[in-house]
């Protein structure tokens, strides 16, 4: 009965699977890019720079520095991008300037609004630039007090750059180099971080040293706090779309199913005058609407899966994965709209008389 049912009436049948299939593509895509778009948001504000640093604690033993034991979390966990930077005062053309040890690879990865280059070793502040009038090719010799003695170098200048904030009145050089100048081997000032993930996960990593006499992890909330507003205004939007996108199908369906219980009318009538009660004639809409769910529900989450990778690369630029969870939401969600529609018809089959439908009255 259920078969003869779908098939004899394919074309308002088929209006109602799309009808379902609407509702649960948007719900489809909206939550692939929801379960993922910690992971692109994060990836899109990595060019704001790191988003978690290691500092010493004030009363370390270590004079101010950081030792490899306090990188050791960063070491050992894959999905950090990290760098080692040092921080000394130096003198140069007769005046106080800041230097900063890094390995260039290294801050290309954590600041890539930087534009650094592989083959750039030594590269002034667009601001010290200005001060010192360096120009690329320029060489400048810097002297820093280490150890009641004074270390001077000559450096030559690869690059001048417009990096932003405090870093650009300080000249840049690799931190073995500074290291050595500053008579403080294997030391850093502090550490440099960027954690994927969402804001918790971030404070989270940070908890590791909540233990270490030595270091302490400051989390940048500046950025962690625009990626988490960012996040929640973009799962609003999507929850809300996927709502109205569920109401609108639902609607249709609830409107293509009714015109399938007008049409079978006297089938339904002639059920009951046979003997059929409320359950038998409950159990056969429920089972139509159920399958109208099941249908709409696997074609809505194809093509909601196809929008996502549509959407990730126009958006993010790279395609959006497979959440596993989201093909079982979405068939619950198309087999809820199916049944909920299918109510309203279905009261209205058990409320119909048989006698003047069958009279044809």
């Amino acid at each position: 009965m259920l078969t003869g049912a779908l098939l004899r009436r394919r074309g308002l049948v088929t209006v109602a699977v799309l009808a379902v299939a609407l509702g649960s593509s948007v719900a489809s895509a909206l939550l692939h890019l929801s379960a993922d778009v910690g992971r692109k948001v994060g990836t899109e504000l990595a060019a704001f720079g790191p988003n978690l640093v290691v500092a010493p604690r004030s009363e370390s033993k270590t004079s101010g520095f950081l030792t490899d034991a306090d990188a050791a979390p960063l070491a050992a966990s894959p999905g950090v991008t990290w760098a080692p930077v040092l921080y000394a005062l130096a003198q140069a053309n007769g005046t106080s300037i800041r230097l900063a040890g890094a390995d260039g690879s290294r801050m290309r990865a954590l600041h890539p609004t930087w534009n650094l280059s592989g083959r750039e070793r030594v590269w002034a502040g667009a601001r010290l630039a200005r001060r010192l009038g360096l120009a690329p090719g320029s060489t400048l010799t810097v002297r820093v007090r280490a150890d009641d003695s004074v270390r001077e170098r000559a450096v030559t200048i690869d690059a001048v750059r417009a990096l932003g904030g405090a870093a650009d009145d300080w000249l840049w050089m690799p931190l073995a180099d500074l290291q050595s100048l500053a008579g403080v081997p294997g030391r850093a000032s502090e550490l440099q971080a960027r954690v994927a993930g969402e804001p918790a996960a971030v404070e989270a990593f940070a908890r590791q040293w909540d233990t270490s006499p030595t270091a302490r992890a400051l989390v940048q909330r500046a950025l962690t706090a625009t990626e988490a507003d960012l996040l929640r205004r973009m799962r609003q939007l999507m929850t809300l779309v996927t709502a109205a996108a569920l109401l609108a199908g639902a609607l249709c369906t609830f409107g293509t199913l009714s015109d399938l219980a007008l049409e079978r009318r006297r089938e339904i009538a002639l059920m009951k005058a046979l003997g059929a009660g409320r359950a038998e004639v409950t159990r056969a809409f429920a089972a139509e609407s159920f399958a109208i769910g099941v249908l709409g529900g696997i074609l809505g989450w194809a093509i909601g899966f196809v929008f996502a990778q549509i959407i990730g690369r126009e958006v993010f630029h790279s395609g959006i994965g497979l959440n596993p969870g989201v093909p079982v939401a979405v068939l619950g969600l198309g087999l809820l709209t199916a049944l909920v529609a299918g109510v309203g018809p279905a009261r209205w089959a058990m409320r119909l008389a048989p006698a003047p439908i069958l009279k044809g009255e």
